[in-house]
């Protein structure tokens, strides 16, 4: 598998998952999500990161999941509404679409889901309202984001990954973006950088503020593939690279209707009453 893969309930620690980026608490995120894969006949389990576009739908990368999910069982990990106590719910299916994957799960059952601002949101923000008037939804081109402000927020590994299951602690890493093709972009980390990406941190939000009169974080894509020092090869292919060898990191971008028809297809209505409630 591409992700950091252990055995039965073990966690194995490469590094921090962001280093120096700015810090945060995960109940001013409420969105961000753990998710845990399981192969049911090896006892493997690898972890990333995923975002709540609703209370039955999560968001995360394709990397998250092996070719055949035949024997593959999951989890997402979810902190209650203005809390720090967390829940675990059951993936009951998923959807994979170019890079991306949609998990259809156990419905997190909370009274007033979502509060209106200055409550955090309880779901990621996503390029489109429900709307009788209006186009609801629009592509994201890459080209478009190169000069937007832009940021990643994902969960900061502890050293100690036994803990992964319980940790709080949240990195919001701001980057500078580039269309690489398709879409795809990349960021890269130089000497100078604040931050960067580690393994636990595949299919975390990648985040942009594409209305500058709004000013208001939307999700844009996730994190896809992280590449290491001195190689072209997918850092996260192999066991050899430390998380202090990632020098570019790669995103998956909503710039096509994947995006939009795998919505459709995993619990359309959810999500869009969610966007509704949450902003």
């Amino acid at each position: 598998m591409f992700l950091k893969t252990v055995v039965a309930a073990s966690l194995v620690a490469f590094a921090l998952s962001m280093y120096l980026a700015d810090p945060a608490k995960w109940n001013r995120h409420q969105y961000l999500v753990k998710v845990l894969t399981k192969d049911v006949k090896t006892g493997e389990i690898s972890t990333c990161t995923g975002s709540l576009l609703s209370p039955s739908v999560v968001l995360t990368s394709s990397k998250c999941f092996p070719e055949d999910r035949k024997n593959t069982a999951a989890q997402v990990i979810i902190t209650k509404k203005d809390s720090l106590d967390i829940m675990n719910k059951a993936m009951l299916a998923v959807r994979i679409d170019e890079g991306l994957a949609l998990m259809k799960i156990d419905a997190v059952d909370e009274e007033h889901f979502c509060d209106k601002e200055p409550h955090p949101p309880r779901v990621a923000r996503l390029n489109f309202k429900p709307s009788l008037t209006e186009a609801t939804y629009q592509n994201i081109k890459p080209k478009h984001l190169q000069d937007s402000r832009c940021r990643v927020v994902a969960f900061k590994t502890n050293d100690d990954v036994e803990k992964f299951a319980t940790s709080t602690d949240v990195q919001v890493l701001e980057l500078d973006v580039r269309a690489d093709e398709d879409n795809l972009m990349f960021s890269e980390i130089n000497a100078n950088s604040t931050g960067r990406l580690c393994w636990d941190d595949i299919g975390a939000p990648l985040e942009c503020i594409i209305d500058e009169e709004e000013n208001k974080w939307h999700q844009v894509g996730v994190v896809n593939g992280l590449f290491g020092r001195d190689t072209d090869q997918d850092t996260n292919s192999t066991l050899t690279f430390s998380c202090s060898d990632v020098q570019t990191m790669q995103f998956v971008v909503f710039g096509d209707n994947t995006f939009a028809h795998a919505i459709e297809n995993v619990d359309k209505s959810s999500v869009f009453e969610a966007q509704d409630k949450c902003f």
